[in-house]
């Protein structure tokens, strides 16, 4: 703001240091014409102060209707570079609200980034805890089926085992009963069946 009054300041004095220069070279220039008009070391003060009065009616002149405008361009020169440092500060302040925003949203992506890594790797450790378990309950299951197989196999070995052994044992009295059975010996094995079958009616 400073700077900027300074700079008006400073160039409303270069104007003025202009028309000043002009003034008095135009001023020199009609001493120059007016000594040649005059004759060799002859000074014309009327045209002189003619000239000099008609330079300063048009500098006022000019003065006056170039005031307001000047002024008007540069204030409004002035109000345009104070807009325009408001908002080079305002974009300034919206653009470090932003690079705020952008690394508070990072920090927080990498916090739930880290968040959901660690329920993944946690989810996976339930997870083959689970499979573990599947696989243990799955092995018992196999075992113990395994085990009642294994019952009924020998079971069934140990009954088809009996019933050879009864049979064989069958046919070996059998052998032995003809080998030493005497005729009287079958006639009374019939007439006891025989008499039993009566009595069972």
């Amino acid at each position: 703001m400073e700077k900027e009054g300074m700079g008006n300041k400073g160039m409303k004095r270069h104007l003025l240091s202009f028309v000043l220069v002009t003034g008095v070279l135009l001023g020199l220039q009609g001493v120059a014409v007016a000594s040649e008009a005059g004759g060799h070391g002859a000074l014309n003060w009327t045209d002189f102060l003619f000239r000099v009065l008609n330079f300063s009616i048009m500098a006022a002149i000019l003065f006056k209707l170039l005031k307001n405008p000047l002024r008007k361009y540069f204030t409004s020169r002035r109000e345009d570079i104070q807009k325009m440092l408001a908002d080079l500060e305002q974009k300034k302040l919206e653009a470090e609200q932003k690079c705020a925003e952008y690394k508070a949203k990072l920090a927080a992506l990498e916090s739930e980034t880290q968040r959901i890594v660690s329920e993944y790797v946690q989810e996976g450790e339930m997870e083959r805890k689970k499979i573990l378990e599947a696989a243990e309950r799955q092995a018992q299951y196999i075992k113990e089926q395994a085990d009642v197989a294994i019952q009924q196999e020998l079971k069934a070995a140990k009954e088809s085992l009996q019933k050879e052994v009864s049979e064989l044992s069958v046919a070996a009295a059998e052998e032995i009963v003809k080998n030493n059975m005497q005729p009287e010996d079958q006639e009374r094995l019939i007439r006891d069946f025989m008499t039993k079958v009566v009595e069972a009616k």
